[in-house]
């Protein structure tokens, strides 16, 4: 049965960001500014791909899966607001309140990352 983890996000990453956080864990970016596929190759890590593409308000939505061992997959969605994870598919042996946690504390480790930009010229204004 899917479920949905969500947690607050300031403003989604750019690309530049992306890269730079993918380079630390390892996770190969095959793409640009607008779309492409990512992929986690080290043999001692689960093997994770996936697809991003980012839209003309910012936001970037892909979808993932990965075998670790039995499958996971599911889908992401990052927009000023909210970061969104939903799993469809997970391993039959993995409980879902295990990942739901897991998910959940690793998700708000990477909204801290990216937090609101403030408007500047509403504070001049003030």
């Amino acid at each position: 049965m899917p479920f949905t983890v969500t947690q607050p996000l300031g403003r989604p990453p750019t690309f530049h960001e992306l890269q730079e956080l993918a380079g630390k864990y390892h996770v190969q970016i095959n793409g640009n500014e607008r779309a492409g596929g990512f992929c986690h190759p080290d043999p001692d890590q689960p093997k994770m791909k996936g697809n991003y593409a980012f839209e003309p308000n910012g936001g970037i939505r892909g979808d993932f899966s990965g075998h670790m061992p039995g499958k996971l997959s599911g889908t992401f969605a990052l927009a000023t607001g909210k970061a969104e994870v939903t799993v469809t598919e997970k391993p039959f042996l993995l409980p879902e309140a295990v990942l739901r946690s897991t998910l959940s504390v690793v998700m708000k480790d990477f909204c801290a990352k990216f937090p609101a930009v403030e408007n500047r010229s509403q504070n001049s204004e003030l």
